[in-house]
């Protein structure tokens, strides 16, 4: 019994310790339980650390997303309300509020000072299970940029200069040319600022209207020596013997005129350039005569005007046409006029008069001195025998006015294939010793109607008539128009560029063809300039880009002397004589397939209609998606920027 008693003593005196203590059982089960605590913590942190983690890569994705939308939506350089709302956009669309439990984030885009987008972003990411332990909340932040980069790129601008650029679109404040200057330029900007250090960038233009100005680009091995134009040379003198006799009663004389009452004045406004013609006069007159002082010997007499209405005239003045209008309104005004008894009446008088008589015709003249002794054509002066009376007359070819004759052609209307034999279609060919492959210096001086601007014969014409007319002289050359000289592919600077398209000049007709031909001709990597395009000074490839910009369907004349001499006596291209009609079709048929050769040379043709229907000509013409729609100024700036950023590699820098 007493046994047993201390049995139990000695149990109760260890307690539940001393019993846990000593059964192995409860050891483990402790042991266990508080290894338990740091297991929690461990997997708790491996779960907050892992959403921290991909919570930070789906925030940098986002902002890598905006500052890239951002950048692409720019207006040039103009991150403006449209850009930053798409950088916000594209954001939130890549990262969504709450995403595994994270607060609402924020994310700021702002363009730097190279034109590109920065952006930062932040988003606070609550613990979860080891906010038991006491972890706080962790603020995430990230930093993005976006920028456009450039590889080596040629950029050949093909810009319509015909008159009509000096017309106003509806709803704009600035003429078409003035909008045109100033895309250039913006383009420009945005290309340079995403321009690579050690990569290069060219710059080449071909103005063109009813002809190209590239005449100083060429060597004078290739321009002929002598070429034969529509012009005349003299066939001889005549003379003629009359005699006349004085039979008039009296000499009159007349006083100036002295303004009496009413107003008058003038005023200009803008007409087509492409049909500058005046309107017909309104003036009235109404005069008055007051009877001669003395019936039969010397006397004098008053005349009183009365006019009303206006008098109009137009002229081309640099690729604008003016009209000058003269009004009238109740203007009054009088003059004195004298007459005296004739003492010379009776009196005969013999008179000897000279005839020069010239034939019209295509003559040959010597232009090799306009080649000067430079690498390229330098241009000059030669004088020629072609005035009035066969007295001289100085013809000089500069930069000013260096527009060509183009090499041999075909004459045909559709151009499916280009003839082996249409030379100058050929944007590849070198000319040779044949003349046939060479240019010609265009020279609307030299240049002669036959009969008239509207009577025409291929026929020689021989005459004594030294009033027809000469092209070059008529209205200031609006018959003859050439372009701003065309620039090779150059690195240029803002300044240089600024200067260059504000000395644009618009006039002439929309010879597509003609400009489009010489912007890919200098912009091939295989033909004339291959030295210079064929790799860039850096040793790698060039990416090449005609953008080529139009106000206006193909409008051709017959009656303008272009790059195919006076179409309606050369008729190079026709078999007869064209229509105006006929040759629009030629020249539009002929850049269709102008635009394939640049597309097959691996060239991305632009187009932009600017003020004018995109029709499927020259939608056409562009590479696929290339093609634009601009009716006004600010969508022609717009669609220069979206060009400019195309071009450009947009990447994330950071």
């Amino acid at each position: 019994m007493n046994g047993s008693t201390g049995t139990m003593a000695e149990r109760q005196s260890g307690g539940i310790l001393g019993r846990l203590a000593r059964d192995r059982r409860g050891n483990t089960l402790a042991m266990m339980a508080i290894a338990l605590i740091p297991l929690v913590g461990m997997a708790g942190s491996a779960v907050d650390t892992a959403r921290v983690y991909y919570v930070k890569v789906r925030l940098q994705q986002a902002c890598d997303a905006g500052v890239l939308a951002g950048r692409k939506t720019m207006d040039g350089t103009d991150f403006n309300t449209n850009a930053y709302q798409q950088a916000q956009a594209f954001f939130g669309n890549n990262f969504k509020t709450g995403m595994l439990g994270s607060q609402t984030p924020t994310f700021t885009p702002v363009k730097t000072t190279e034109n590109q987008v920065a952006g930062t972003a932040s988003v606070v990411v609550p613990m979860t299970l080891t906010k038991l332990m006491g972890m706080a909340p962790v603020t995430l932040s990230v930093a993005c940029e976006a920028k456009l980069e450039i590889p080596n790129l040629d950029v050949m601008f093909v810009l319509d200069t015909t008159g009509s650029m000096t017309d106003t679109n509806p709803g704009d404040t600035q003429n078409k040319i003035t909008a045109l200057r100033a895309s250039v330029i913006d383009f420009y900007r945005t290309v340079e600022a995403a321009k690579k250090s050690g990569t290069q960038v060219r710059y080449g233009f071909v103005p063109y209207s009813s002809n190209v100005n590239v005449g100083m680009l060429l060597k004078p091995e290739w321009m002929v020596d002598e070429w034969r134009y529509q012009s005349r040379i003299a066939d001889g003198t005549t003379t003629n013997t009359s005699t006349t006799t004085d039979n008039a009663d009296y000499v009159y004389t007349y006083g100036g005129w002295a303004k009496l009452s009413g107003s008058s004045g003038s005023r200009t406004s803008a007409g087509s350039p492409e049909n500058c013609i005046a309107p017909g006069n309104t003036t009235k007159t109404d005069p008055t005569y007051t009877d001669w002082t003395n019936p039969t010997g010397d006397a004098t007499r008053t005349l009183t005007q009365v006019i009303n209405g206006s008098n109009y005239s137009a002229k081309v003045t640099n690729g604008a046409c003016v009209i000058t209008e003269t009004w009238y309104n109740q203007y009054t005004q009088r003059r004195t006029e004298t007459r005296t008894v004739n003492k010379n009446k009776g009196n005969s008088t013999t008179t000897t008069s000279t005839n020069y008589w010239w034939k019209y015709e295509r003559v040959p003249f010597n232009v090799a001195p306009l080649k000067g002794n430079g690498a390229t054509m330098a241009g000059g002066t030669i004088t020629l025998p072609i005035a009035n009376n066969f007295a001289n007359r100085d013809i000089t070819w500069n930069a000013a006015n260096a527009c060509i004759e183009e090499r041999q052609t075909v004459k045909q209307s559709s151009y499916s294939t280009i003839p082996s034999n249409a030379y100058d279609l050929d944007v590849d060919m070198v000319p040779t010793s044949d003349p046939e492959t060479r240019w010609k210096p265009w020279l609307p001086k030299v240049i002669y109607a036959r009969n008239s601007m509207t009577n025409w014969t291929t026929a020689t014409v021989r005459t004594n008539n030294q009033g027809l007319t000469n092209v070059g002289d008529l209205n200031s050359g609006y018959n003859a128009p050439c372009p701003s000289p065309a620039v090779k592919l150059t690195a240029q600077t803002e300044s240089q560029i600024t200067a260059y398209v504000n000395s644009l000049t618009p006039g002439g007709f929309t010879h597509h063809d003609i400009g489009f031909l010489w912007g890919t001709r200098l912009l091939s990597p295989t033909g004339l300039f291959a030295s210079e395009n064929a790799v860039a000074a850096n040793g790698g490839d060039i990416s090449r880009h005609l953008i080529f910009m139009t106000d206006g369907t193909t409008d051709t004349k017959i009656v303008s002397y272009d790059a195919y001499g006076l179409s309606a006596i050369d008729q190079r291209r026709t078999n007869g004589m064209p229509t105006d009609a006929d040759q629009n079709t030629i020249v539009a048929n002929r850049l269709s397939a102008l635009c394939t050769v640049a597309k097959r040379k691996n060239i991305t043709v632009w187009v932009i209609a600017f003020g004018t229907t995109l029709d499927a000509m020259l939608s056409n013409c562009a590479s696929d998606g290339r093609s634009f729609q601009a009716n006004n100024a600010a969508q022609l700036n717009q669609t220069f920027s979206n060009i400019a950023a195309q071009i450009a590699k947009l990447r994330v820098a950071r």
